[in-house]
């Protein structure tokens, strides 16, 4: 008699189970929706932030070390159909010097930066390159976003940044 085919079957049945049980058990290592690669990830050294239609992108902080100024860096786009407007950026680790309300047209972005659309620097800055700075952007129709972020130092690619205090809105007497 030959054995041959009676070994042979048994083993063919004993690796589809082997397969079976390996493709189960490991279909239950899966992260689901909450895995970290379906995150939003910002392949930038700022953060970003979302209130509605409106987007908070790459936003940071650069100053130099020991300076007690520093300038917001980000870009805000309004992916909605109607315009709003920044109306304020507040932090407890200074002031910050928003001259007036900023536009954002619908399906627009504006940049803010020293050589940006707009500038926004902070006076009486209390944190240090390297450390996390905590902001709050408020919007007119949009809900206020509170971000954290870092303060990155004044060198290699933001070596030009320069804080520069934004005019008044409200002029000067004559």
């Amino acid at each position: 008699m030959d054995t041959s085919l009676i070994t042979r079957v048994p083993r063919r049945a004993t690796v589809a189970l082997v397969l079976i049980t390996a493709a189960v058990v490991l279909t239950g290592c899966s992260a689901g929706d909450n895995a970290t690669s379906r995150q939003p990830y910002a392949p930038a050294d700022g953060i970003y932030a979302d209130s509605g239609s409106i987007r908070a992108l790459n936003v940071l902080v650069v100053a130099s070390e020991g300076a007690s100024e520093g300038v917001v860096l980000m870009a805000v786009a309004n992916r909605g159909t109607r315009s709003d407007r920044l109306t304020a950026i507040d932090t407890s680790a200074g002031t910050v010097e928003l001259s007036s309300p900023v536009e954002l047209p619908p399906g627009g972005a504006v940049r803010f930066g020293s050589d940006a659309d707009e500038s926004v620097a902070i006076t009486g800055l209390t944190r240090a390159p390297g450390e996390t700075i905590e902001l709050t952007l408020s919007f007119e129709r949009a809900k206020p976003v509170t971000l954290r972020t870092i303060v990155m130092p004044a060198t290699g690619d933001y070596a030009d940044i320069t804080p520069s205090v934004p005019a008044s809105a409200t002029p000067a007497p004559a």
